[in-house]
């Protein structure tokens, strides 16, 4: 069985919970939605009993979901600064205080005076005055944060808490330590949870417990931290200088350094994470200011028409209402954004190239303040999906913009988890070269791609078919798996005319074989059940559709489109695109049947079906790729080899997005060939687009 540790991320909205395996990979996922939050005037609460319910549902549905794997620790992060007041037993004394619970009446006044400036428990909702509030109830023994309690209820023998939820609460992560103003509050040490670092093993579960949630009765149970800290940690930021940018609505900047930085002015703190210092702070501008101009589906319209290597020349500062905290503490500032030009994908463009300078002067004041500098940059939330967005960040930060490993929260506290074991999670792949086929005993059989990794196109790759014949010689099975819009027996006719027979494989299983299935059996939903479709593809091609009934008519008069290949290179795939748009802007939708984003051709590598059908989803085209990554290839696959997933199966292929996170996310083992698309690309390049676990890699496929 494969060791998982299991992270929960504990909202005000819900509770989701992921398996991860000690390379990072997440094995399965759970989710339950929570009772929303109770008003009482200035009061936020809720019923901590609900938490536990949906905690217990989830676990149950995460555990069922990943048979095969053993939970070795667990780990809750929650949200910063809400708090319950428990007995004697551990019951909630009332209902949990929330973290933007504000009645703190003139207790906030008076832990303004008394704490130190650059204590995270000042302002009008602290958690310190609420903990005092919380404490003076009849019965009450000891007030905790929402991650403690749930650790109690799961078996921890006493209240602990760690050192980013305590850091509202008036902890001093400097000393390490309840500071003596709290007591002068009125809040002594024996009303709070006991301080921990993150990450930090506690005991055993409760074996009852245990059994009740159907996990083993040895799982650890490890320290947590809130969900702004998992978040970061989810998103593969390791070392100092790896900083994330989120965009929500407020663009939050956070990076970790080597000691803390604090500036209440800015409202900058620093979360401590073992010995190094989570430094962060959050402009006002963000998402609310780019809803308050345009919709969600306007944005997606508009982004093909933006080029970010054409600055708009708007000099904007795009604050949603007057008042800036971060990088500039201005609270009389007012929002910049006029002159509006005619066209939106101007004005649009210009609130990103604003957001982008607020960005890059954030990081730059974080380093005026004591911070490093930028070694990376991950980003987080709804931006991501716009390319414009990202391409300005490339040019105007001074570090590497990458995606984020992960952006659930609950990873995040996963990889604490796996801390709390003793073993540091990867945060990029680990890759193990392999000198040939021969070499490697543990696979019985091989999914292998084709084009870039059997053949150029054009002529085999020497020793491709001896090194599948000796494999099948050995007792193993070989499946050619392609994002071929063509019938799996054309591409075989193909092979053979190369070589490539009998003796080299037991079947070709392509996307196109997948989509025609899928067409037939109407497994695509009512967006796809129409009988007029466009068929977008090379002159005089079928791709063997001509079996599904389907009428073939242009984009102005169908029900939806299939893109079943790119013309590169006998013409430009973006005129293939611009035929395709009458068809967008009726709405209809897309199915791209070779989702390969890049092809080899005899003219190098060119833009291939999956570059249009991105292009189209940028442009708010509804779009579904079928084929490599997608599960439903690999099932198909499997089918044909006779075989259930496993890591004795091994994936072939020369893409990194398609052949090696297919295997991923099959949870199959994968091997990069370095021939195709990635005879020139450079191992560090290999390396940031690969996903994370231990992966083969090989000059060419051999014997």
């Amino acid at each position: 069985m494969e060791d998982v540790v299991i992270g929960v991320d504990l909202g005000t909205s819900g509770v989701r919970a992921v398996a991860m395996d000690r390379h990072g990979r997440l094995m399965g996922a759970a989710s339950r939605r929570l009772p929303g939050t109770v008003a009482e005037g200035m009061r936020r609460l809720q019923d901590p009993q609900a938490w536990w319910t949906g905690l217990g549902e989830c676990l149950r549905e995460l555990v069922r979901s990943t048979d095969g794997c053993r939970p070795r620790a667990i780990a809750v992060d929650g949200t910063s600064g809400t708090l319950l007041a428990i007995d004697h037993d551990h019951r909630p004394v009332g209902l949990a205080r929330m973290y933007d619970d504000a009645d703190t009446r003139n207790l906030a006044e008076i832990v303004a005076r008394l704490a130190p400036a650059e204590s995270a428990a000042r302002g009008p909702t602290s958690a310190a005055a609420r903990a005092l509030q919380l404490a003076s109830s009849p019965g009450v023994v000891r007030v905790v944060h929402q991650a403690d309690w749930i650790m109690l209820r799961l078996g921890a023998a006493e209240a602990v808490t760690d050192e980013n939820n305590a850091l509202k609460t008036g902890y001093d992560p400097v000393a390490r330590r309840w500071p003596s103003w709290l007591g002068e509050l009125g809040l002594s040490d024996a009303l709070l949870p006991k301080v921990l670092p993150a990450g930090t093993a506690v005991g055993r579960i409760d074996a009852d417990v245990a059994l009740e949630i159907g996990l083993p009765p040895d799982v650890t149970l490890v320290t947590g931290t809130t969900d702004g800290c998992a978040g970061f940690l989810a998103s593969g930021a390791s070392r100092i200088g790896d900083a994330t940018t989120s965009l929500g609505s407020t663009l939050v900047l956070k990076v970790l350094g080597d000691r803390p930085v604090f500036s209440p002015a800015h409202g900058v703190y620093s979360h401590r994470i073992g010995d190094r210092w989570l430094i962060g702070g959050a402009s006002n501008c963000g998402g609310r200011t780019l809803l308050a101009h345009f919709t969600t589906e306007r944005m997606s319209e508009l982004e093909g028409a933006m080029d970010a290597s054409l600055p708009t020349g708007h000099d904007y500062y795009p604050l949603p209402s007057p008042g800036e905290r971060f990088p500039h503490a201005d609270a009389t500032m007012q929002p910049r954004l006029s002159p509006r030009p005619a066209k939106d994908p101007e004005f649009l463009q210009g609130i990103l190239e604003g957001l982008t300078k607020v960005e890059a002067a954030g990081y730059a004041r974080l380093h005026e303040l004591g911070g490093p500098r930028l070694r990376t940059v991950r980003h987080l939330g709804g931006g991501t999906r716009s390319r414009t967005w990202m391409a300005l960040r490339a040019r105007a930060l001074d570090a590497p913009c990458l995606a984020a490993l992960d952006e659930e929260a609950a990873a995040g506290t996963a990889r604490l988890a796996w801390t709390g074991m003793g073993h540091e999670v990867p945060t990029e792949a680990v890759l193990k070269q392999v000198d040939g086929l021969s070499s490697l005993r543990d696979y019985d059989v091989l999914l292998v791609d084709q084009f870039g990794t059997l053949h150029d196109g054009t002529h085999p790759y020497p020793g491709a078919a001896e090194a599948l014949r000796n494999f099948r010689a050995g007792g193993g099975k070989v499946i050619v798996v392609s994002n071929s819009a063509k019938p799996g027996t054309d591409n075989l006719a193909r092979l053979r005319s190369m070589g490539f027979g009998s003796g080299e494989m037991d079947a070709v299983v392509t996307s196109g074989d997948v989509a025609r299935q899928a067409l037939s059996d109407g497994s695509l939903g009512a967006a796809f059940s129409g009988r007029k479709a466009h068929l977008s593809g090379r002159p005089g091609e079928t791709y063997g559709l001509e079996t599904t009934g389907l009428a073939w008519t242009a984009p102005e008069d169908c029900d939806f489109v299939i893109i079943a290949a790119s013309r590169e290179p006998m013409s430009s795939w973006k005129t293939q695109l611009e035929e395709l748009l009458p068809a967008l802007r009726r709405g209809v939708s897309f199915l791209v049947i070779n989702p390969d984003v890049e092809m080899l051709t005899p003219g190098g590598v060119r833009p291939s079906a999956g570059a249009i059908g991105r292009a189209l989803a940028d442009r708010g085209g509804k779009v579904v790729f079928l084929g490599k990554p997608g599960r439903e290839i690999y099932r198909a696959a499997l089918g044909a080899a006779g075989v259930r997933p496993s890591r004795r199966v091994l994936v072939m292929g020369d893409s990194p997005e398609h052949d090696i996170f297919g295997a991923s996310a099959a949870g199959l083992s994968g091997m990069l060939v370095r021939t195709g698309i990635m005879t020139t690309v450079k191992e560090d390049e290999i390396r940031a687009r690969l996903p994370l676990g231990e992966w083969l890699v090989s000059k060419s496929l051999r014997p």
